[in-house]
């Protein structure tokens, strides 16, 4: 602006010399050209001369005034300008400030002073407060290469603020200059994207880590696999866990039992190596260890942790059984991995094979272990419900060849309840009608069960229909009369009867007499009427009562 100023000034200058030149003598030579008199002429000439001062002086009034009116409305541009600017400054999100060439704060704005945590007046003039000393290198960097005129745009870099506690933030500059077009500093733009670095490395640690367990995933697992395959280790070893029985877990208690195994599994598994060693799940139940640089035995050795960790842990956990079944194999450098991670797994489905009877044994007796901390198990129910359903079942003509099996659903008829809840089971109040549609979920949920344990699928097609009536009014087949298979009517004859003649949270004990009335009311409703004589018949019969109403 003061350049254009002087340039204006010197060529309105020049231009009043030029025409006061021509003007004197152009009209000198016409005076006297035209006036003989010397006396008039001189008279002429003094007229001439304030004719001039006033007209040039008119003119020179009216530029210079045009000129300042100029400057004034463009300076007040300017001025409007200025304050849009230091408000909308004021107003944005983005942290502003201005710098100058040493790195001194000029400007701070409200924005800055939120981020940050230093007031404007606290940091004028003072060095960029908010570089910490192991970033002030690359602070000084990108400072020399804005004032190069290499503009900076985005960059992620970790800003300090006054607490002490760091941010990460995106940073963009640009040059300021003054009037005269040089370098007076720099102003930067600050972005707080440390939710969006969060975010990252959410993403990125989701997308190499399982969500359940927290140990690593398939893909990373593959990853991994590639990289020391490539890496050529001298040994590697993999080892292969599949936990046993998860799906009877799912099925009975929920799947929410199912996943606390899982994490059992995988803390087990990553406490017994070591922080080098990688361990991912690699499937809804199945775990791998990739060790490089190892031998057979260590191997074996890690096998041997893993055992002993969840024999401890089924110690401490009464309610649940957590069973492993393992395989590993070890290779020399020329061995390919992937053939290496088939061999380990054949090796686990091997031992799985092997050990799978006990499994499915250990597995059954927690889930009843499960039941009877949650209904009437104890106190003899499951004794006494299998001696009257086999006592009944040679009465109606049942082979003995079938009486195993009768006393074993009798045993389990009612394994599907380790899925209803305690607060359910144990009500001494009426249920309400939806706490009824869960208890009658046990019947289907003991299905499940038992298609789920090898030991039970025999009886699973009984255990689904024990709560069906004679009259079709039960659940969860509303199947009628002979429909109902002859094990379930005989049980839930027996149930009936064990049921009124015991105590339970919602009622007291019954003597014989009232039982017997009670099921006699039901029969040819709930009951098989010809069943119902039947049992009441052996009962009355046996001389010492050898299933006496309270045990």
């Amino acid at each position: 602006m003061a350049k254009r100023t002087s340039l204006f000034a010197l060529r309105l200058t020049l231009y009043y010399i030029l025409f006061a030149g021509i003007w004197i003598v152009f009209s000198d030579r016409l005076l006297s050209a035209a006036v003989a008199d010397v006396e008039l002429l001189t008279q002429l000439q003094t007229y001439k001369g304030w004719f001039f001062v006033v007209v040039t002086g008119t003119v020179l009034f009216l530029i210079i005034h045009l000129a300042f009116r100029s400057r004034i409305k463009t300076e007040h541009k300017l001025l409007e300008a200025n304050e849009k600017l230091s408000a909308l400054i004021e107003a944005s999100p983005l942290a502003i400030m201005t710098l100058d060439v040493a790195g001194r704060v000029m400007s701070w704005n409200s924005a800055a002073e939120t981020m940050f945590g230093w007031k404007e007046r606290e940091v004028l003039g003072c060095v960029n407060p908010i570089v910490s000393e192991e970033n002030y290198l690359e602070f000084r960097k990108l400072h020399h290469q804005a004032l190069s005129g290499k503009a900076v745009y985005g960059a992620e870099v970790t800003r300090l603020r006054k607490d002490g506690s760091t941010i990460d933030v995106s940073l963009s500059t640009a040059l300021i200059r003054n009037a005269q077009g040089d370098v007076r500093g720099v102003v930067a733009v600050l972005a707080d994207i440390s939710e969006q670095k969060r975010k990252e490395e959410q993403l990125k640690y989701l997308s190499l880590h399982d969500s359940l367990t927290g140990i690593y995933n398939r893909a990373y697992f593959e990853q991994e696999m590639h990289r020391l395959e490539t890496s050529r280790h001298p040994r590697i070893g993999i080892i292969v866990c599949d936990v046993d029985g998860l799906k009877l877990y799912n099925d009975s208690l929920g799947h929410h039992i199912g996943d606390i195994l899982l994490k059992a599994a995988a803390n087990i598994i990553r406490s017994c190596f070591r922080e080098s060693d990688m361990v991912a799940r690699i499937g809804g139940d199945e775990f791998a260890v990739l060790l490089p640089d190892t031998d057979k035995h260590a191997l074996e050795s890690g096998c041997r942790r893993i055992r002993e960790a969840i024999a401890k842990f089924n110690e401490e956990n009464g309610k649940l059984y957590l069973s492993m079944s393992m395989g590993y194999a070890v290779g020399e450098e020329q061995s390919k991995i992937t053939e290496l991670f088939k061999q380990a797994d054949d090796n686990m489905y091997r031992e799985k094979l092997q050990r799978n009877q006990n499994v499915r044994h250990a597995t059954v007796q927690i889930l009843m272990k499960a039941l009877s901390s949650t209904d009437f198990i104890t106190g003899g129910h499951t004794e006494r419900m299998e001696d009257m359903v086999v006592s009944l079942a040679e009465k109606a003509g049942i082979a003995r060849e079938k009486l195993p099996d009768l006393r074993l659903f009798a045993r389990f008829h009612d394994i599907g309840k380790v899925g209803i809840s305690e607060d359910v089971l144990l009500k001494d109040l009426p249920l309400t009608e939806g706490e009824m549609a869960e208890i009658r979920r046990h019947s289907e949920v003991g299905h499940r069960i038992a298609l789920s344990a090898p030991d039970l699928t025999h009886l699973s097609d009984w255990i689904l229909k024990h709560h069906e009536w004679w009259n079709g009014e039960g659940y969860p087949l509303g199947l009628k009369e002979t429909e109902i298979p002859l094990e379930c009517r005989i049980l839930a004859i027996a149930d009936a009867y064990d049921a009124l003649t015991n105590t339970r949270p919602y009622r007291d004990e019954s003597t014989q007499e009232y039982a017997f009335a009670e099921l006699r009311a039901g029969a040819g409703r709930q009951f098989d009427p010809h069943l119902v004589e039947m049992f009441i018949g052996m009962l009355e019969e046996t001389e010492s009562k050898n299933i006496p109403a309270k045990m």
